[in-house]
């Protein structure tokens, strides 16, 4: 089976507020990819998203469409949505990376896709663009994956899209920046962004957002928080 995987990162820069990065990727099948855009496309035209859906456009007005969205994830069983979570205070690129943290960056989205790469399937792994200083990043992150699976699974393609022209990419974005809000404690009680957390939590049966997976084993909403020790 095909699958599109697009990926996106919160909070990768790290910062005062901005203990913990987030690297997520939103995964369907491409047999139902069109089906599946255009009705989230329509969902954003009838609740009034007109811009650019993201989690950083979080607000009290836009509060009620983006759960409409989250329930539009939720609801639709063919979308999973899996994310790293890694806590910078215990990131050392010095001692992992030889200094390199972008680097480390892109080991970790190694680490963020390969537990969901199945023999027999084939994957496109669409990442948002990010301006690198290695021009070589994404082709050797194929490369490393495609050597791990030893022609037991496929990478049609790894490259970079606008996820301003993407639905999905949106969702993506919106599902990985409220995962890192969580974890950096960022969103204020009975803000428009601390309510959306607390529905993405309802939905995944929790009671906050900031819970770890059981194990990185294919579900719904896989949440990981990586071990650097």
């Amino acid at each position: 089976m095909q699958y599109v995987v697009y990926c996106d990162e919160s909070r990768h820069d790290g910062g005062a507020e901005s203990r913990f990065m987030a690297i997520g990727s939103l995964w369907v099948p491409r047999c139902r990819k069109v089906e599946i855009t255009k009705t989230l496309r329509s969902l954003f035209r009838d609740e009034g998203l007109h811009a650019e859906v993201k989690w950083s456009k979080v607000s009290a007005s836009r509060l009620k469409p983006y759960q409409k969205v989250v329930d539009f994830f939720f609801a639709e069983e063919a979308l999973r949505f899996r994310v790293i979570v890694v806590d910078h205070t215990k990131y050392d690129p010095e001692r992992f990376h030889g200094g390199d943290r972008e680097l480390g960056f892109y080991k970790f989205y190694y680490e963020m896709l390969v537990q969901w790469l199945e023999p027999g399937n084939e994957y496109l792994i669409l990442l948002d663009f990010k301006q690198n200083q290695s021009v070589d990043r994404y082709r050797d992150l194929r490369a490393v994956l495609t050597r791990k699976l030893k022609g037991a699974a496929k990478i049609l393609d790894l490259t970079v899209i606008d996820s301003g022209e993407t639905p999905l990419a949106q969702l993506c974005d919106l599902l990985t920046g409220a995962v890192a809000s969580a974890w950096c404690g960022e969103s204020k009680a009975g803000s428009a962004k601390a309510e959306l957390c607390a529905h993405i939590a309802k939905r995944r049966g929790l009671s906050t957002v900031k819970i770890a997976s059981a194990s990185p084993e294919i579900s719904k909403f896989n949440v990981f928080k990586i071990d650097l020790q």
